[in-house]
């Protein structure tokens, strides 16, 4: 059941995933990322509950992995903490940014995963297909290949399994030729399934000038007040870009802005757009509790 921000208007969606995905790399500053990557989780365990936090306990690693890999490759900085093997050095600027991008890294895959539960094949395809009908369904087909080669995959070992051409057990030229063999099964299946979704979408008349699609999805006040809201946010935000608020620098030395009213303001308004699903949640929960209270 679509409840909450999932239930809002496909454009609406887009618009949120857009803005923290660019601002969550454009916006630096430690607090920023700190409200990223959190409001970023705390959506992701909304939507998924368990399965989010399995995927919180591969995904924070990385953050240390960035922070060593920037730190060993790259020397620049003026706090010199150690002098490497190779004769190069170990500086203060390169750990801090190797950790700042490793959690930015980490907020824009968790704003990914939350938005492939939000943003469907049939939503995208409503917002872009009309003007762009060839490059939303390349996009849907593409969006779908991971999951759908998945579940093929298995089915294939499954059959050659009973056929006793496993690829995980035997001589190791066996098991490379049955592999081979499942590969290539895959690969002409994934073609044969092409060729009949092009003549299906062909035969609907996909891409006819002047061709109306089905859309069961209408821009209702809620989705007016998301999108005036999300737009202030916006507009504060760029301003702030532009004017260089909240701009920090790592290389070669560190330099973080102290908090003057405008940095405030910017901050509160990046929290309110990174927080935005979730406070819509909140509220739709708050609303069906008081209504289950009335029954």
């Amino acid at each position: 059941m679509n409840s909450g921000f999932k239930a809002y208007h496909p454009a609406v969606n887009l618009i949120f995933f857009a803005g923290v995905v660019v601002f969550g790399i454009m916006f630096l500053h430690p607090l920023c990322l700190v409200v990223s990557l959190l409001s970023a989780a705390g959506f992701n365990i909304a939507l998924k509950g368990k399965k989010a936090l399995k995927e919180l306990l591969y995904l924070c690693p990385m953050i240390a992995v960035v922070t060593v890999i920037n730190a060993l490759f790259s020397h620049y900085g003026v706090t010199v903490l150690a002098e490497l093997p190779s004769g190069n050095n170990l500086t203060l600027e390169s750990i801090i940014y190797g950790f700042i991008t490793g959690v930015m890294l980490v907020s824009v895959i968790l704003w990914f995963n939350c938005y492939s539960e939000i943003v469907t094949a049939d939503k995208l395809m409503f917002v872009i297909g009309r003007r762009i009908p060839a490059v939303a369904l390349i996009i849907s087909m593409a969006l779908r290949f991971v999951p759908l080669y998945r579940q093929r995959l298995g089915e294939i070992s499954e059959a050659q399994k009973g056929l006793g051409k496993d690829s995980h057990s035997g001589k190791l030229t066996e098991r490379i030729k049955n592999a081979a063999s499942q590969v290539s099964i895959l690969i002409t299946w994934s073609l044969e399934n092409a060729v009949e979704t092009s003549d299906s979408m062909r035969s609907r008349g996909y891409g006819l000038k002047g061709r109306k699609p089905y859309s069961r999805y209408r821009m209702k006040s809620s989705d007016w007040t998301a999108v005036a809201v999300l737009a202030v946010t916006y507009a504060i935000i760029i301003y702030a870009a532009a004017s260089g608020t909240l701009k920090c620098t790592y290389n070669p030395y560190i330099l973080i802005p102290a908090f003057t009213p405008s940095a405030i303001v910017t901050l509160a308004a990046y929290s309110v757009m990174c927080l935005f699903p979730l406070l819509i949640d909140l509220k739709e929960g708050i609303k069906w509790n008081r209504l289950k209270s009335k029954i």
